[in-house]
């Protein structure tokens, strides 16, 4: 991995099934990360201390947005960090694609990660994918494709522009609003499309929820 000190957030919760798996992967490639356990139940936390030294709790569940600012905040000032790349807890990330995102810092200040939409991807999800981008393009003017996908990066200089209020999943909404509402100069690299639980993620009613919000912060921001 190139050595620009960027590390890799992980929020986390209940995620001990897919940790270790993920996190070994991590370690293979010898990639900088912390973990922030979201108030999980299981033993999240014990699992990811068996693997690093970066391991943030919150005492109760507070929302991926709020797992990711921890994340943040902890990266930019107690480690120094250029950089952060969001990577789900979850296993629906290729590890190896990290590279594409600590790469593409290098020239842009904000990276998000954009799957295929093919046959991997359930239909209801394409639809509120594309609707959550055409949506944004109405509101602020820019399309970004695949908003609710978690794999993104951000350096230090765009995290302070587009540091979020939301503390549910409405964050990727938010930061995408961010992006385009501030102009930050951003690039997408491809990534590959898993799935191990197609009943995971947003809901029609949460999509709708994140697009009410994003109206209000057409006016707010």
């Amino acid at each position: 991995m190139p050595n620009n000190n960027y590390w890799v957030i992980i929020p986390a919760f209940n995620e001990a099934k897919t940790l270790p798996t993920v996190l070994e992967k991590l370690n293979k490639l010898k990639v900088q990360y912390v973990v922030v356990d979201d108030g999980s139940k299981d033993a999240t936390t014990q699992i990811a201390k068996q693997f690093c030294s970066h391991v943030l709790s919150h005492k109760i569940n507070l929302g991926k947005g709020a797992a990711l600012k921890t994340g943040c905040e902890y990266a930019f000032s107690n480690l120094q960090a250029n950089g952060v790349i969001f990577f789900d807890a979850d296993d629906q990330h290729d590890a190896q694609e990290i590279r594409l995102f600590t790469d593409a810092l290098q020239d842009h200040d904000v990276v998000f990660g954009v799957r295929s939409f093919d046959a991997k991807m359930p239909l209801i999800r394409i639809m509120l994918n594309r609707l959550a981008s055409v949506f944004l393009m109405l509101l602020f003017g820019a399309y970004i494709p695949d908003i609710p996908s978690g794999f993104k990066a951000l350096s230090r200089r765009a995290y302070k522009k587009v540091v979020w209020h939301s503390t549910d999943y409405a964050v990727e909404m938010e930061i995408a609003a961010r992006v385009a509402k501030y102009n930050i100069d951003y690039t997408t690299v491809p990534i590959t499309t898993i799935y191990h639980k197609l009943d995971r993620g947003m809901t029609f009613i949460d999509t709708l929820y994140v697009l009410l919000q994003a109206i209000g912060w057409r006016f707010s921001l």
